[in-house]
């Protein structure tokens, strides 16, 4: 429990260290003209993505495979908890605010910002998941050959 929370606070921390925020303004446009000369929209998309969610999809990754190599999911069940507490506590704020003057200044891409990280985290452990189901049963399918 105590690892997840470390874990996830380290996540989050690394995301505001390296300049970001939860705000559109504060985008760092500049990542999109990285390493090429001539612009182009979907490399320039991909690296301004990767930019921003880097360290979220690098953390999530590593949090997967350790708590696989350990064979303790409990540290990533309490890392989910975490992430879906955020994502309802952002709901909640923006519910509770809809009448603010800086709606959409503050609470409103935060929301977004949670969403993105929540989505983050199901998508790549589905795909790790699914890496896993395939090679388990690949290694599975293959001793019964044997």
């Amino acid at each position: 429990m105590i690892l997840a929370a470390l874990w996830r606070q380290c996540i989050r921390h690394s995301f505001f260290a390296t300049g970001h925020a939860c705000s559109f303004n504060r985008l760092q446009f500049s990542a999109a003209f990285v390493a090429s000369e001539v612009f182009y929209f979907r490399s320039a998309g991909l690296s301004l993505f990767l930019n921003t969610f880097g360290w979220e999809i690098f953390g999530n990754v590593l949090i997967i495979l350790v708590s696989y190599s350990v064979k303790k999911l409990d540290i990533w069940r309490w890392f989910c908890f975490y992430q879906l507490l955020e994502v309802i506590g952002s709901c909640i704020s923006v519910s509770l605010m809809r009448r603010h003057l800086f709606l959409w200044a503050i609470f409103a891409p935060r929301f977004v910002f949670a969403a993105i990280f929540s989505s983050l985290t199901t998508l790549l452990r589905l795909f790790l998941e699914l890496k896993f189901l395939t090679s388990s049963t690949m290694v599975i399918s293959t001793s019964k050959t044997n």
